[in-house]
């Protein structure tokens, strides 16, 4: 494409401002109305489908008006170049590079900006909208702010195909939720899922459960629980840090439910702590450096503050970790080495026992971590001072925690309330042997010992923890050898269990976890009724019965529920899901689909089709409307 050419008559391109896997994103001057513009242009193939979605999609982004969302000017189709997107034009920055300028970033700062992208996604949840995309490169700040969210249904349009083509959820790996990556599944709560990483990046310089890779980020995000921010980064304030794991849930239901939950808690949090909202967003976007600074140098001395209060009341393990966080903000400072190297005073005026030597390597330890921390170069070789960038592949999903999770076709369409397991505390199994303890009388007591469940470790290396039995507590005597005719307890059986996509697993009705965490069972010998359980399949019902010793596997593919769509219509129309007839309307009953995206129409004669998109969820009904536009 050639500098100068001008679309549909009226958009000149100026310079190519990005280019990505399906459209490039050009500079452009608006002849009719001699405005700056930013022009998007799918990429040629595709297909007549491909590009009447980018239309909808293109409709349904120029549907949200609102300071904080990228605005939508114009769609057209130029011949044979396809067709292209036209959005205001930002003068600025993507969040990624204004973090690199800001490092390390105030969490005055982290407020801010959190509560701008919050604003945005609470106009597009509000409409029924989930971006599925929130990441920093789609983030844009304003020179002079305000911070505006972009790629609104574009990246809905990417991750479509790329189900439909490939039976496998990828995108921006390390912001995406634990649900995705399992079965695909989105809602709001997915959108404040990838806030949450953004805050905790911002804090701190790192994704949450960055990783060797793609498999073992996967296995991270879905069998732990993210850091936590005052242990990450020293100083950070409680109240944000415990907002930021609220929104790293990996259970959707913990989370704020949606982008105008998390706004209103970000709001109260910055009115709480820094001042009203309104203004000061304004005041730091007109000059973010500026603020930062300032923000900075203001924590600086509340900590240099805190830490000499904790170093006169003889505090010094605590005075250290505040004093390292101060020197995280101003690494050259003189004054905080010096009060490292103090001893703690005692009560009483008596000098600590502490060492300032010890202090002093906690001191390098922490100056360096920080340095490289914010150093380190993104993937692909550019740095990006601390803000990490994450490269993934399609086969982001496979290998999951040493077992392959695969997303079933067409999963990942519909807004879906119990997307991801709730975390539960591992029930004990039935009693397995015995182990004894001495009294002080020498008499041996008996008691039942636990069955173990391994748990699968995320970089695929199993465990086997067959119940031992206790050694006596007596220091003093040896364990007593066992009696002529005492039987030797049997040795447990172990069943290895892997579900596909992701399961509750019931033994004998009681919970023991879900998969890919709970990898082997140690059962004692008998008969098992096993269950497996996803709220959007069919569960899966299984008996087992186990020898002393023996190990048994268990791989079970789940099923995704049908989901039901009840199509309301003018009477008479044909109704047509996907192309194919159901019937005419009024439909004596719902259309059962499959899991994910449809296409609904209703046809008359002599009169205009009308059509809907719609994502409909695993053992669901929705209901679709198909009306005449008065």
């Amino acid at each position: 494409m050639m500098t100068g050419e001008v679309l549909a008559g009226r958009y000149r391109l100026e310079r190519e401002l990005g280019r990505g896997g399906m459209a490039t994103v050009f500079l452009a001057t608006d002849l009719r109305l001699s405005r700056p513009v930013a022009v998007k242009r799918m990429h040629p193939g595709g297909g007549a489908g491909r590009a009447e979605r980018f239309r909808r999609e293109a409709e349904l982004a120029a549907s949200l008006h609102h300071p904080n969302v990228l605005g939508v000017h114009d769609y057209g189709e130029d011949g044979d170049q396809g067709p292209f997107l036209v959005c205001e034009w930002v003068r600025g920055e993507d969040l990624r590079a204004l973090a690199a300028r800001l490092a390390p970033v105030p969490p005055e700062a982290v407020m801010v900006l959190g509560w701008e992208l919050a604003r945005a996604l609470a106009a597009a949840h509000a409409r029924g909208i989930v971006h599925r995309d929130v990441k920093p490169d789609n983030v844009l700040v304003a020179e002079g702010g305000p911070l505006k969210l972009a790629d609104f249904g574009l990246a809905a349009l990417e991750d479509q195909e790329r189900l439909t083509s490939t039976g496998a959820v990828t995108g921006s790996l390390p912001y995406m939720a634990p649900e995705r990556i399992d079965t695909g599944a989105y809602s709001p709560a997915s959108d404040v899922y990838a806030v949450g990483v953004i805050l905790f990046e911002l804090c701190s310089g790192s994704t949450p459960h960055a990783g060797k890779g793609a498999a073992h980020l996967a296995a991270s995000v879905m069998t732990k629980d993210a850091p936590s921010l005052t242990e990450v980064v020293p100083g950070t304030p409680e109240p944000l840090a415990a907002l930021v794991a609220r929104c790293l849930a990996k259970d959707a239901r913990d989370r704020p439910h949606d982008g105008a939950v998390l706004a209103l808690a970000l709001e109260e949090l910055l009115q709480r702590e820094v001042g009203p909202p309104a203004d000061v967003a304004r005041e730091f976007l007109a000059n973010p450096v500026a603020g930062a600074i300032r923000w900075r140098r203001a924590r600086f001395e509340r900590l240099l503050e805190e830490g000499r209060g904790l170093l006169a009341r003889g505090e010094g393990a605590r005075a250290a970790k505040v004093l390292n966080a101060a020197l995280a903000l101003e690494p050259t400072s003189a004054e905080v080495a010096a009060l490292l190297r103090e001893r703690p005073r005692r009560a009483g005026g008596r000098a600590g026992a502490v060492g300032a030597g010890l202090v002093l390597c906690a001191v390098v330890g922490w100056g360096g971590w920080t340095l490289t921390r914010r150093s380190e170069g993104t993937a692909g070789g550019a740095v990006t001072s601390g803000v990490e960038v994450a490269s993934v592949t399609a086969r982001s999903n496979e290998d999951l925690a040493g077992e392959p999770v695969e997303s079933p076709r067409g999963a990942g369409q519909g807004p879906a309330a119990e997307v991801a397991p709730r975390k539960s505390s591992l029930e004990t199994a039935p009693v397995v042997g015995s182990s004894g303890s001495r009294t002080k009388d020498g008499a041996v007591v008996e008691k039942p010992a636990r069955p173990s469940v391994s748990r699968g470790r995320p970089d695929g290396v199993e465990s086997a923890k067959p119940a031992v039995p206790s050694l006596p507590t007596s220091p003093s005597a040896p364990p007593p050898a066992p009696e002529v005719g005492t039987p030797v307890p049997e040795r447990p059986a172990v069943v290895k269990v892997t579900a596909r996509p992701w399961a509750e697993v019931f033994v004998n009705g009681e919970s023991q976890g879900y998969t890919p965490r709970v990898r082997e069972l140690s059962l004692p010998a008998g008969t098992y009724r096993l269950r497996f359980v996803n709220p959007l399949c069919d569960e899966v019902d299984q008996e087992v019965t186990l020898a002393p010793g023996e190990t048994v596997t268990r791989d079970v593919v789940l099923s995704l529920r049908k989901a039901e769509v009840l199509i309301l219509a003018p009477a008479g129309a044909r109704l047509f899901v996907d192309g194919r007839e159901v019937g005419l309307a009024p439909l004596a009953a719902p259309v059962r689909v499959e899991h994910g995206r449809h296409t609904v129409t209703a046809r008359r004669a002599g009169a205009p089709p009308l059509q809907r998109e719609v994502d409909v969820v695993a053992g669901r009904r929705l209901e679709v409307a198909l009306e005449v536009t008065p």
